[in-house]
């Protein structure tokens, strides 16, 4: 039987979106379990939840649900997973460079998710040197073999624990290639640590990015990706091939250390946001 979904509601705390931001938030590198599934609506998984969610004519964020889980929290969750409460206005009018401003004014409303640090550590695992669609595959791949179901033709991504169990055969069938053995070696130094994901939401960032660094297939752009887009970090600046890229051509600047070093310095503890907003810039006029 096909999962019966509720109609489309408004979230009470919906932030607001422009049609392109909408799109770019859901769907631009930061999260790998959402999908177009209409004009303007997406269909994804986060933590334990499913949703299909779209944009009102007025830019808030309406959402459909299934119909066997509890809307009202669920509903609560999509406003955090989508970070309400941050003014990301504020944000942008404590920037002063002109290029980072232009890009704020071509994505006015991009947002950051906030999805969890475990999360993170997976799908960014997941990324090494493969494109958008490639990671979604893998990831989709990794909860329908693994991962918890939430409801009809939905599972939630795998614990760390099932990973660090699982058999090698079941990993690599998950099209990971050599990411099989990082993602796997890295959920079980995880859990011999005793180390607890969450905590890096307030451990300083410096000392967060320390302890990933120490983790199977986490170099210096995974290690930034996870603090980013799952533990809220915003000083944490990915330097990936696109930004490389921009920023040489923006700046003048030829190497990851440097870049990260004068973003700290130009951008502040901002430099995640301007990063993500620089990302989708030079994406959009690529295409």
């Amino acid at each position: 039987m096909a999962q019966a979904w509720a109609p489309f509601k408004t979230l009470k705390n919906s932030p607001l979106f422009t049609p392109r931001d909408f799109a770019e938030t859901l769907d631009g590198g930061q999260s790998f379990r959402w999908n177009k599934i209409g004009e303007s609506a997406y269909e994804g998984v986060f933590e334990n939840i499913a949703a299909r969610l779209a944009l009102a004519e007025n830019g808030l964020v309406k959402a459909s649900l299934p119909k066997s889980i509890n809307a009202d929290i669920a509903a609560e969750k999509i406003a955090e997973f989508l970070d309400y409460k941050r003014d990301y206005q504020k944000i942008i009018a404590s920037q002063t460079d002109s290029k980072a401003l232009a890009a704020a004014k071509n994505f006015p409303t991009l947002r950051i998710l906030r999805q969890t640090p475990a999360e993170a550590i997976i799908c960014f695992i997941c990324s090494s040197s493969k494109r958008i669609t490639q990671i979604k595959q893998c990831v989709a791949l990794l909860s329908q073999n693994l991962g918890d179901e939430i409801c009809e033709g939905f599972r939630a991504l795998p614990s760390l624990q099932k990973i660090a169990d699982a058999p090698d055969e079941t990993l690599k069938a998950c099209k990971l290639g050599f990411r099989a053995a990082y993602l796997k070696k890295t959920a079980q130094k995880i859990l011999s640590d005793n180390f607890d994901p969450n905590s890096l939401i307030e451990t300083p960032y410096p000392e967060a990015k320390k302890y990933l660094l120490t983790l199977s297939g986490i170099g210096e752009k995974v290690a930034d990706c996870i603090l980013l887009f799952g533990a809220a970090k915003f000083e944490a600046f990915p330097v990936d091939t696109w930004i490389s890229k921009a920023m040489a051509n923006m700046y003048g600047l030829k190497s990851p250390s440097h870049t990260r070093a004068f973003a700290a310095q130009k951008f502040g503890k901002y430099a995640g946001y301007v990063q993500q907003l620089i990302f989708a810039d030079i994406r959009k006029k690529s295409e």
